[in-house]
């Protein structure tokens, strides 16, 4: 068996094979063993039928289509697997040889992907090439018999998933942000505790204090809106926690009940909220009630009353350890980061321009989508920000470079590495999404086996992270201190910053990038989010089972 693999440019290949005759003949002999071991051929054993008499039982179009399919298949799988080429898509087969380069130029064209500027001379060559070959090429290529004794050629042109060339990884450096948990850190985690199991008790006072519950009907009225007009909505408000517009939680100190407060307020230029941008406001809070909150005692009691803690000291070390936990999980996750980011910036790697307009259409309609649900336009978005859309559908774009260059750079290395994901991998990612999003395991289990796309999802986060892991593993890392690494990092942005606002240029696409996302790690609002429409599709399915049975 003979190969050529032309190679197009964008992940564009065909692949030509062609058989000789004896390729052919022993293929055809593989078609005649098969019947012959199927039997049932009065007076003659499985295994043991003469060709004559197949040819006699069986119609001799079917052993060609038979032989093709086997041919086909068989020997393009062993072309794919011999020059490492994985087809995106199910390929389409032609028979014979493939176009001569002008003509493969001239569709190439056509199609898009060569630039329209060579059209001209192309042109005039397969025109001139059309004339000489009316008689004698077929460009239609008719399906051709495979005839038995004689040689057998095919082909086939397809987008294949891109070859990325990784970086060297073998001395790859990375910086752990470490923090060691302080008794304050540990005091400040205690003092929530309290102030969340306070009481509210009935004030011996008149006037509102630092760590009062109040009761308001609260207003926003903005500049061009008349106070009268606007809709008041009661809300509770605890004073010091500072969560609250306009610090109008601190603005209330020092009042009572039937009293009104007002303080102005702007909104960010930025807000989401196009109707609000930019513009002044009044907050107006008319006082209903107020409580105070008697916080408990800070003692052994107070310990064991939050769960299993033998006292006060049992408590401390279980939070001291709950948050060295957490830190240290987080900065894992950050090596994480470093490695997605050294990806993307140093893998190099021929995308299709297909695959990054569609990845960055999918993205805009996913940004669409999400002011949608925030009671916003895409153009509304856009005239706030400052931006139109054909700037956003570059931004998109060049997020989509850098997430596909992640995307089959990491493939590339679970291949390398040999890494797989098994039913044990599978079954803690489910424990895990259960846990965070507070589901139920069992249901998301069975979403996991109603869902197919749901299932490939986890199963790519799970990829992903084994592979991040891999590396991690086995590169060069320097522990520092948290806020050491964290001041230099912002160091960097403001460079890159500057950089390109000198340069008047929008950043890299590697920074564009929220490599955290791309690492494949999951918040618990998003698992939550995945379990929860998962879940939901299981039970529909449970409805409908239930309704056929």
């Amino acid at each position: 068996m003979d190969v050529d693999v032309r190679d197009h440019g964008q992940s564009r290949y065909t692949v030509h094979v062609s058989l000789t005759e004896g390729e052919v003949r022993g293929a055809f002999d593989r078609t005649y063993q098969q019947l012959s071991d199927r039997g049932g051929i009065k007076g003659f054993r499985p295994g043991k039928v003469p060709r004559q008499i197949i040819d006699r039982n069986y119609d001799y179009e079917m052993i060609q289509a038979a032989t093709y399919e086997y041919v086909v298949q068989d020997r393009l799988q062993q072309a794919l697997e011999e020059h490492d080429l994985r087809p995106l898509d199910q390929v389409d087969i032609e028979q014979g040889s493939p176009p001569d380069e002008e003509e493969e130029l001239a569709t190439s064209i056509k199609a898009g992907l060569v630039d329209e500027e060579e059209t001209e001379e192309v042109d005039e060559d397969a025109e001139e090439h059309d004339h000489e070959c009316d008689e004698d090429c077929d460009h239609d290529h008719e399906e051709i018999a495979l005839v038995e004794g004689e040689p057998f050629d095919f082909y086939t042109t397809f987008t294949a998933y891109p070859r990325p060339e990784l970086p060297d990884l073998s001395e790859l450096k990375l910086r752990r942000p470490v923090v060691e948990i302080t008794d304050e850190e540990v005091d400040e985690r205690i003092e929530q505790l309290q102030r969340i199991n306070a009481e509210e008790v009935d004030p011996d006072r008149s006037t509102i204090e630092e760590g009062d519950v109040v009761v308001v009907d609260l207003k926003i009225v903005l500049e061009d809106e008349d106070a009268d007009e606007a809709s008041a909505q009661e809300q509770e408000i605890a004073i010091g926690d500072r969560q609250y517009i306009a610090d109008i939680d601190k603005a209330l100190v020092g009042h009572e009940s039937g009293d009104t407060v007002e303080v102005d307020y702007t909104f960010e230029d930025d807000h989401p909220d196009a109707e609000v941008a930019g513009k002044a406001a009044r907050v107006i809070a008319e006082i209903d009630s107020f409580s105070a909150r008697e916080l408990p005692e800070l003692d052994d009691d107070f310990a064991r009353s939050l769960g299993d803690y033998s006292g006060m000291d049992d408590l401390r070390e279980s939070i001291r350890e709950e948050l060295q936990t957490a830190a240290d999980r987080e900065a894992d996750q950050e090596l994480h980061r470093q490695v997605t980011r050294h990806l993307i910036e140093q893998t190099e790697v021929e995308l299709p321009e297909e695959f990054i307009d569609g990845a960055a259409e999918q993205g805009l309609d996913d940004l669409r989508g999400q002011l949608q649900q925030a009671g916003m336009s895409l153009e509304e978005f856009a005239e706030t920000s400052d931006i139109d859309e054909t700037e956003l559908l570059e931004n998109q774009r060049a997020q989509a470079q850098g997430s596909l260059t992640l995307r089959f750079a990491l493939e590339a290395l679970a291949r390398e590495k040999d890494i797989e994901v098994t039913d044990e991998d599978m079954a803690q990612e489910l424990q895990r999404i259960a846990e965070e999003s507070g589901g139920d395991l069992q249901m998301v289990e069975q979403a996991a086996a109603v869902q197919p796309n749901f299932t490939d999802e986890v199963q790519e986060r799970v990829m992903r992270r084994k592979v991040l892991d891999d590396v991690v593993a086995a590169a060069e890392i320097e522990e520092v201190p948290r806020e050491e690494y964290e001041a230099e990092k912002e160091a960097e942005a403001a460079t890159r910053a500057a950089e390109a606002e000198e340069d008047g240029q929008e950043e890299d696409a590697a920074d564009e990038v929220d490599a955290e996302d791309l690492s494949g790690e999951i918040d618990k609002e998003e698992a939550a989010e995945t379990s929860k429409e998962s879940t939901e599709a299981a039970e529909d399915e449970n409805v409908r089972e239930s309704e056929s049975q």
